[in-house]
């Protein structure tokens, strides 16, 4: 899962090689965009397999299993918390297709425009290939701030990042084994700086790596889910970690 910082990084290096692109070869822009969502999924295939560590999927899977929840995903619907992230996550999206339309129109005039700007830019000394860089960096710039400030304006300050709840999972001494994830698995030792927070009123435990990304696992059985991750997964780095335990 890549975190939001990570995604607005990747979008800001996406929106420069666009302009590249289209200031140097306009008709490969496509070429760029395919590239780009390519990149994404492969990243996001990446990370969330990344999760599971040095310890190799197969021997998290063969482990002697502590646990099992096939119902993660009923009980997490019972969380009003949760509920509200993933309606924010999804007015965000909605936000982002609404603004399709006026994106096509602020492209269209861009390019009306563009021989205007470019010459206006090689007035103060930026010519050739980077006026046209420079101009629509801007454009796509300008695209990019009406998109954030739609969704603070619309959402109410900006929309935090749903952690991944698989649909069910089963502990072993090795890892966890989520379902419904790619496979994915969780290995034990935990990345160094990773912490684990316990919420027994809204039955779920949740593992928070050191970038960012979070994993909510959800079962009637929350607090026996914590001690077992403490003991496997936080072995020989359990000092604070009682602390870190939420009531609420």
């Amino acid at each position: 899962m890549l975190s939001e910082r990570a995604m607005m990084l990747i979008g800001q290096l996406y929106l420069a090689v666009l302009s590249l692109v289209i200031a140097i070869a306009p008709h490969y822009y496509w070429l760029v965009f395919i590239v780009y969502i390519v990149a994404i999924m492969a990243l996001g295939m990446y990370s969330a397999r990344g999760v599971s560590g040095k310890v190799p999927r197969e021997e998290v899977v063969k482990a002697r299993t502590l646990m099992k929840e096939d119902k993660a995903f009923e009980i997490a619907m019972e969380d009003e918390d949760l509920i509200r992230l993933y309606a924010g996550q999804a007015k965000s999206m909605m936000i982002m297709l609404l603004l399709l339309p006026i994106y096509y129109i602020l492209f269209r005039a861009a390019a009306a425009y563009h021989d205007e700007a470019v010459a206006n830019l090689n007035s103060i000394g930026i010519h050739g290939v980077l006026a046209g860089f420079v101009f629509w960096l801007l454009v796509f710039e300008a695209m990019f701030l009406l998109s954030q400030a739609s969704r603070k304006l619309m959402v109410g300050g900006g929309v935090k990042q749903p952690p991944l709840v698989p649909h069910g999972f089963r502990v072993t001494e090795k890892g966890i084994v989520m379902k419904g994830s790619m496979g994915q698995v969780i290995g034990f030792p935990l990345p160094e700086g990773s912490e684990v927070k316990l919420n027994e009123s809204k039955n779920y435990v949740e593992i928070r790596y050191p970038k960012g990304s979070r994993v909510r696992l959800y079962t009637r059985k929350a607090r026996k889910l914590y001690e077992y991750i403490v003991r496997y997964g936080l072995a020989g780095r359990v000092e604070g970690k009682e602390a870190s335990k939420e009531s609420a």
